[in-house]
Parts: structure tokens; C-alpha cells; sequence
């Protein structure tokens, strides 16, 4: 059996370069900034013999050099949410042009106790963004920023000293989507959401309820139904409220999935959307525009990954200010022909 081959190291590349260990890392850092500290012939010395070596550089020793992981944390309360998987691909790749991987955890809850807490204080990242679905205690997130780690939330809730905020009109957009119904003749309107719900369902129940208010319309309970989180559970709710004697004639839906199950049901029951039951969905997916009809959305242009980035960054380099800051990602309604 051939003997396994010696991982090179910081020392070899600099006996074959003929320069000292402090060049070779002084060089491997990264660091121009315009010095003459090193000439460019030595650089580019050392350059060919990492590349004859094939030397990595040990990551765990230069961040326990550096006090610093380069990986950020995004914790997601579950997986396979179509928003999430988007908003992973694309932080990962903001987050790589800058140099940081990106750690995926999954955890409904942000406290004291939960795991990703705990990892998080052994130095798991050195920044970390929270979506809606988790639940992250004040307590939890100014102990985190007490250590030095960035804090990014995703929510519609206020900044606060350390920690950066990238929030919605999310009750607002919800609103107008459900008075958009209302302008259209609508008047029994279903909704699908998630009880007990989490503060992102909230902002959508609660424009719900708004534009029923200010339509002059009485909540009609029975209309009410969960399954927001889960397409089978979506779409045996949307079955129920469809197939009751006095139907609603439109249904706003708590997330897209919900709302792509929603048309299922009605084609199922052998309903024609919108002729006989208009659909809206909250989160712009791409699954949206491959539906048929495609389906009317509400949501974000962008799932805000650059924004969250240039937060993160910032505060992990030391240039953000002490006070949180707060980027608006705002929602529209995207007509398409599912309630066009």
C-alpha cells in the first residue's frame, strides 16, 4: 500500500521560495494595500510554490490567529421552504465574494439553552442572520452581540444597539392585496395561514384582517384555516373551504405553497381559477410564473440577500456604528392570472 503523501506547509513553501514563514503569510493573506513591503517578483515567488506544493493553508489556525471564523451562520426553522432555499443560494454566494462561508442551521427557537446559541458562543461564526419562522430572545441576541458576533434579523421588528434589521411592509402589502380582491367583487375571502402563528404570520393575518375592516367586511371565522407551512395540510384546507355550501369566491393564502396547493384543490373539485375561486399567494417564488394560470403574488422582489451581506459585513470589519441599523425590502402585489 503506498504511503500517504505529507501535506505541505507554510515552512516548505518558504524553503522553496527562499523567503521566511512571516513573508509567506504576510503574503497569503492577502494584504497589497499599495506596500512595498514585499516586491512582486517575491510574490510571485511564493505564488508558484503553493501552487507546486499544492499547499492549503491550515483554516482553524489562522482563525484561532485571527480570532476570526470566516463563516456567518443562517438559521432557518425548517427546509425545504421554496423563500429559504433562495435566500441560502443566493447569501451564500454574497457572502463568498467576501471572502466568508456560509453554515446552514436549522432551529425554530433563538434563546439561552437552544443549541445554535451554544455554538455559536464556541465560535461557530462570526456573524449570524435569523429569518421569520424562528423565535430569537432579546436575552439570546444581545449575549451573542456581547461576544462580538453580528447579528442580522429578518423580521419586522425594531433595530437595537448591535443589532441590524432588514424588515418589510409586509401587513401593509397584505392589505392592499386583500382590498385588490375586494375592488374586484370579492366578498367571502378564505385565508390560509399558520396557528399558533410566528411573528411573519402575524403581519400577514393582520393585513388580512385590516382590509377586511376598512372593506366594511365582518370576519367570517369559517374561512379561516391553517396550512401555510405545509402543501398537503394547504391543500386539504383549501378543499374544505372550497367544498362548504357557501364557498368563498377568492382565497388569500399565507405563503405561495399554500397558494399552489390552493389551485389544486379548486382544479381538483373541478373549480376554475380565478372564474370561480381567485387565489393569492404572499412570497413572488419562482414556481409562481409556471403555474397555471401563474399565480398572483404578493412578496419581495428580491429575497434581500444583498442587503443582509453588506449589514453583515460591515459590522463584522468594525465600520457599522454601534446603533442597529434597518434596510426596508419592500413587498408589492404581482398580478398575474390567478387573480389578474
Amino acid at each position: 500500500m503506498a504511503e500517504a503523501r505529507r501535506a505541505a506547509t507554510a515552512a516548505d513553501v518558504a524553503r522553496l521560495a527562499g523567503v521566511s514563514k512571516a513573508t509567506v503569510s504576510y503574503v497569503l493573506s492577502g494584504r497589497r494595500s499599495g506596500d512595498s513591503r514585499v516586491r512582486d517578483e517575491t510574490r510571485q515567488r511564493i505564488l508558484e510554490a503553493v501552487r507546486a506544493l499544492d499547499y492549503v493553508p491550515d483554516q482553524s489556525a489562522r482563525a484561532l490567529r485571527r480570532r476570526r471564523t470566516e463563516r456567518v451562520c443562517l438559521v432557518l426553522p425548517r427546509l425545504g421552504v421554496p423563500y429559504f432555499d433562495e435566500l441560502a443560494t443566493e447569501l451564500q454566494d454574497a457572502m463568498a465574494a467576501h471572502g466568508y462561508a456560509l453554515v446552514i442551521t436549522v432551529s425554530d427557537v433563538v434563546d439561552e439553552r437552544s443549541a445554535v446559541v451554544q455554538q455559536l458562543r464556541r465560535r461557530l461564526a462570526d456573524g449570524v442572520v435569523i429569518v421569520p419562522g424562528t423565535r430569537a430572545t432579546n436575552e439570546a441576541l444581545t449575549g451573542l452581540v456581547g461576544l462580538g458576533i453580528a447579528v442580522v434579523l429578518v423580521a419586522d421588528e425594531p433595530a437595537r444597539d448591535g443589532i441590524d434589521v432588514v424588515s418589510s411592509n409586509a401587513s401593509d402589502a397584505c392589505r392592499g392585496a386583500v382590498e385588490y380582491l375586494v375592488s374586484q367583487g370579492h366578498r367571502r375571502i378564505a385565508f390560509i395561514g399558520q396557528f399558533p402563528p410566528h411573528a411573519h404570520r402575524h403581519s400577514r393575518y393582520d393585513g388580512y384582517l385590516a382590509a377586511l375592516r376598512s372593506s366594511g367586511l365582518q370576519l367570517d371565522e369559517r374561512l379561516v384555516v391553517s396550512g401555510a407551512s405545509s402543501r398537503a395540510e394547504a391543500y386539504r384546507s383549501a378543499v374544505r373551504v372550497l367544498e362548504s355550501p357557501d364557498r368563498p369566491s377568492a382565497v388569500f393564502a399565507a405563503s405561495d405553497i399554500a397558494a399552489v396547493s390552493t389551485i389544486w384543490a379548486a382544479r381538483d373539485l373541478e373549480l376554475r381559477v380565478p372564474d370561480d375561486v381567485a387565489v393569492i399567494g404572499v412570497g413572488n417564488i419562482d414556481e409562481d410564473l409556471v403555474m397555471n394560470p401563474p399565480l398572483t403574488s404578493v412578496g419581495p422582489a428580491t429575497v434581500g440577500a444583498a442587503e443582509i451581506a453588506e449589514l453583515l459585513v460591515s459590522r463584522m470589519t468594525g465600520e457599522a456604528p454601534a446603533a442597529g441599523r434597518t434596510r426596508l425590502q419592500p413587498w408589492e402585489l404581482v398580478r398575474r392570472g390567478s387573480a389578474p
